[in-house]
């Protein structure tokens, strides 16, 4: 396992542009703005019912990106600052789910470095 100064993850959480919708029990309980991804686990910004503990199925959406359905667990949960958030470990992770959800994690850093390097030129301009 990989530390990075005080991390304790082993997989980097990435800024993407993407939503989770959440299913429990065949129903959707919520969708969520998704603030951060990696390859284990995302956090998720919106009310919720579940707590710490709860499994549940969540479909990740990102732009340009096939959907990703995986199994998560509830690691945490609260609210910060009045935003309601939810910290989720993907749990049984096929090798072809894993990849689809590294390919988002790619196209969010490819975009992110796109525009940086575009800021840049625009400022040198």
């Amino acid at each position: 396992m990989a530390y990075l100064g005080f991390e304790r993850r082993s997989n980097r959480r990435v800024d993407v542009p993407a939503t989770a919708t959440v299913v429990r029990a065949g129903a959707t309980v919520g969708r969520f703005i998704v603030a951060n991804l990696s390859a284990a686990g995302a956090l998720l910004i919106g009310d919720s019912e579940l707590g710490r503990g709860d499994s549940a199925l969540l479909r990740l959406e990102s732009p340009g990106c096939p959907p990703v359905v995986v199994l998560a667990r509830i690691v945490r949960g609260g609210t910060g600052e009045g935003v309601n958030a939810l910290a989720v470990e993907f749990r049984h992770r096929r090798p072809d789910t894993e990849d689809a959800i590294q390919d988002v994690v790619l196209s969010a850093l490819e975009a992110d470095h796109r525009s940086r390097r575009f800021a840049a030129l625009d400022a040198s301009v």
